[in-house]
């Protein structure tokens, strides 16, 4: 993730979050490139706000194993390390649709990102586009 400064919401952000969730919808899961970092929330932050999040990330990863040791090279713990970095980190139960939502995982990484929306979070999966309830964000970041 590239640092962003304080980011702001496109007048048009609402159309923009949408088209950008259909058009992931149709993308297999692919780490470095539509994962729940790269893919999902920096695809989400980029329709929301137009900021690339992802330059200098994409592509430079291939596995759970080599995404550790991406973040690990630039001076991260894990993927919360890194959001929390770039976005103003808030209180869960204040996040709004779009924001980033931190989320405990059994996968390999320990954490995920969802997208908070209307009904719960949007999350993907090596098996594509998903939902999770609310209550599993343990962690909210502030996305414009």
């Amino acid at each position: 993730m590239v640092s962003s400064g304080r980011l702001t919401r496109l007048p048009d952000w609402r159309a923009r979050f949408a088209a950008e969730m259909d058009r992931q919808r149709c993308l297999p899961f692919a780490w470095g490139r539509q994962d729940c970092v790269i893919g999902l929330a920096c695809g989400a932050v980029e329709a929301i706000t137009g900021a690339d999040l992802a330059v200098g990330w994409r592509s430079k990863y291939k596995s759970p194993k080599s995404a550790l040791k991406a973040l690990r090279a630039k001076g991260y713990d894990g993927v919360a390390d890194l959001v929390a970095g770039h976005l103003p980190e808030i209180e869960p139960a204040l996040a709004r649709i779009g924001d980033l939502a931190l989320i405990t995982d059994d996968g390999p990484l320990g954490h995920a990102i969802g997208i908070v929306d209307a009904s719960g979070l949007i999350v993907i999966t090596e098996t594509g586009h998903g939902r999770a309830p609310r209550d599993r964000m343990t962690r909210a970041f502030q996305v414009g």
